[in-house]
């Protein structure tokens, strides 16, 4: 005789699949909105900063700072080698705990090496690369300097990469929000107590670096992530890995930072330190392009690895909807930015506002080649995305070349988003060459 059901268990069969249809958007959003959060809080601590620092810095010497930190974005992949990306994608291939620990460790030591020779060349010829980012004479020794810093940042990029993978929200949000707080009060200290100028701001920088690489260390060993058995094979793996992203790296640099060392030497130092306040408010928009980019990779990896046409569905209603949510943020931060210019920003770099509508919109293409380039980096394709670097960099400084002389800082601009929307077009094509989703089936999703 069979078992007569009862009501909760017909209630359960009846709305089973609307109950696991509701899972992932709840899931998306609570990701989503914390990611969001976190870096409105971070965001919104640098905004209150970048407004006080502009009455304690003038815009010449934010040239200079700017040039710095150029520098440090530059050497970071190349002393990683952007191996630790690695780590991220075969997070969901290799289930057992003592073989990640393995590769784990192995793409850990990786920047080691290339760190001790790039702290050599630049203790020879400071000088020369102090000339080429038009850092005063006096100043060269923040060159090597420079170096230490960008060494000390790689484990804090791993850190927040590993809490993303592993789905540890709030991991990420209590080490970003606290590295930021700890920089922040340094800046503050430094800058404004001790009166250090610029120079106090890359001192809290390095000072939070190391204080994080020493928080890494312990929080991976807690993990059991640290082990001392580094296996060759997957050193190289990760160098193999890393290296055509070192391409990819690099040229988002020199979209992201060139335009500076650009407009520095065609323009004026002062023009470089205004463009760089506007870049800074424009790059707002990365709020959400990061906070979208933390949850989209492991959501994005986890459906690949079991592809099913539910899966495919998810994966592209997801990217529309965050795509519709980085365009409404664009346009949130094209109103708002005249305000926040004229109320807080010093009048010194009044002229910013002119480019926070462009370098949004830029970033906003970079937010879809965010979505599109993960289905690429997730088939380890990355070959395709150094040839697309080498692409990118070429015409980013021939627009830059053409179009500084003529509009100025806004040439710049205009060349960052130009470059950002052709990189973003092919990216689209070449993951739709590679999975065949229902992109265009609307009724579906």
């Amino acid at each position: 005789m069979a078992k007569q059901q009862t009501g909760s268990e017909k209630f359960w069969k009846t709305h089973k699949k609307l109950f696991e249809r509701a899972i992932i958007p709840m899931k998306f959003l609570k990701q989503l909105s914390l990611y969001t959060f976190v870096g409105f809080i971070g965001a919104g601590i640098n905004f209150f900063l970048l407004p006080y620092l502009s009455h304690f810095i003038r815009p010449g010497e934010y040239g200079i700072l700017a040039m710095i930190t150029s520098f440090v974005t530059i050497i970071v992949p190349l002393i990683s080698l952007v191996a630790f990306g690695l780590i991220n994608v075969e997070f969901f291939k290799i289930r057992d705990k003592t073989e990640f620990a393995s590769l784990f460790s192995s793409i850990l030591i990786i920047p080691v090496i290339p760190t001790i020779i790039f702290l050599v060349l630049t203790c020879l010829i400071p000088g020369k690369l102090a000339t080429l980012f038009e850092i005063p004479g006096n100043k060269e020794y923040w060159i090597p300097i420079a170096v230490l810093i960008a060494f000390f940042s790689i484990n804090m990029e791993i850190l927040l990469g590993l809490a993303i993978t592993q789905q540890k929200s709030l991991h990420y949000a209590f080490f970003f929000i606290g590295k930021t707080l700890i920089d922040v009060g340094l800046t503050v200290l430094f800058v404004t107590s001790m009166r250090l100028n610029w120079e106090g701001r890359l001192m809290s920088l390095g000072i939070t670096n190391i204080i994080f690489f020493i928080v890494s260390l312990f929080y991976f060993r807690k993990q059991k992530l640290i082990t001392r058995n580094v296996q060759w094979k997957y050193v190289r793996a990760g160098i193999f890995f890393g290296l055509p992203l070192i391409l990819h790296t690099i040229g988002k640099f020199v979209i992201n930072q060139s335009d500076r060392i650009f407009i520095a030497k065609m323009v004026s130092l002062d023009e470089a330190g205004i463009y760089n306040i506007g870049y800074q408010v424009g790059m707002a928009q990365m709020l959400l392009v990061n906070a979208a980019g933390n949850f989209f990779g492991p959501f994005l990896y986890e459906r690949l690895s079991n592809l099913t046409k539910n899966s495919e569905r998810e994966i592209v209603k997801y990217s529309y909807i965050i795509m519709a949510l980085l365009f409404l943020f664009l346009l949130v931060l094209t109103f708002a930015s005249p305000y926040f210019f004229s109320w807080l920003i010093d009048k010194d770099y009044s002229k910013g506002a002119a480019y926070v509508f462009w370098i949004g919109l830029s970033y906003f293409f970079w937010g879809v080649y965010i979505i599109f380039s993960s289905f690429i980096f997730y088939k380890a394709k990355t070959n395709f995305l150094g040839y697309l670097a080498i692409f990118n960099v070429v015409v980013n400084i021939a627009l830059n070349y053409l179009l500084i002389p003529k509009f100025g800082g806004l040439g710049a601009a205009y060349a960052t988003c130009i470059s950002f929307f052709f990189i973003a077009i092919i990216v689209i094509w070449r993951s739709v060459r590679l999975y065949k989703l229902p992109w265009f089936s609307f009724y579906k999703m």
